[in-house]
């Protein structure tokens, strides 16, 4: 039973997890194993359950499958390092530091703290403080090799599957085929003839321009310009004083203005 890590949706994994945290967290907190008080933990249990808390960060900032593997190897680590045991009052925060740490650690693309304190409901400061907390908790060993994230993953596949939810896995399943598959397999192709048939390749489209999303003044097409060609007219301009003597309406003008100058 093996775990396809890049493949296996996000979605069921998360709810593989969730159980497995709160069977972790019930053993704890009925042990009551004394552990001392950090920043992760909080005066009072929180309301909501760890698959609707993984959920939203899951919907607001997701994460991938390596990422949510990686989480579980920290958590191991600190516990049989630090002796630093997760219950109900500090797992909330360690999930969303956990992801913080995880997501940037397995991934280019990621959010900002001030994004993954929105969505975890904590202010962006103490974010910040929990994960260099956290970051000191694993004493900054953030890689896992892969063999470990496909341990992990197969273990929480034999965990979803013996917790009566075989139906939720059962068509994500990778198993490798049997020595009886395999011959059958290899005997269809065998016998399966493939004919090739030409195909015209298709014509390969050349994008002549660039798009821009700027606004630009279109060119006017020829026939545009054949429609919108005005022919040009001279404009008649009245000649600046002095005016013409020979003018009529200039001798006119000046007698007017002398009449009323004199009077």
């Amino acid at each position: 039973m093996q775990l396809d890590i890049a493949e296996f949706p996000v979605q069921i994994l998360v709810h593989i997890v969730s159980d497995l945290l709160e069977s972790i967290i019930q053993t704890n907190d009925e042990l009551m194993i004394n552990t001392p008080l950090t920043r992760f933990h909080s005066r009072a249990k929180p309301s909501i359950t760890i698959h609707a808390y993984l959920t939203r960060i899951l919907k607001f900032a997701p994460f991938s499958n390596e990422a949510l593997l990686s989480l579980l190897v920290y958590f191991d680590r600190i516990a049989s390092k630090k002796q630093y045991a997760v219950n109900s009052l500090n797992v909330h925060r360690l999930l969303i530091t956990s992801v913080v740490v995880a997501s940037k650690f397995t991934s280019d693309v990621y959010y900002p703290n001030s994004r993954y304190a929105k969505v975890g409901g904590l202010p962006l400061l103490e974010l910040n403080q929990l994960e260099l907390e956290f970051l000191f908790l694993c004493d900054f060993q953030l890689h896992v090799p892969l063999e470990d994230l496909q341990d992990y993953g197969n273990q929480l596949l034999y965990h979803a599957v013996s917790k009566s939810s075989p139906a939720l896995v059962s068509t994500h399943l990778s198993l490798p085929p049997s020595p009886i598959e395999q011959q059958q397999q290899q005997q269809n192709q065998k016998q399966s003839v493939v004919v090739a048939v030409p195909r015209t390749p298709p014509t390969p489209v050349t994008i002549t321009a660039p798009i821009s999303l700027t606004t630009t003044k279109s060119k006017k097409r020829p026939y545009q310009q054949q429609h919108q060609q005005v022919t040009s007219v001279r404009k008649r301009f009245c000649p600046s004083p002095p005016y013409n003597t020979n003018d009529t309406r200039a001798t006119k003008t000046k007698t007017a203005i002398n009449t009323t100058l004199s009077h």
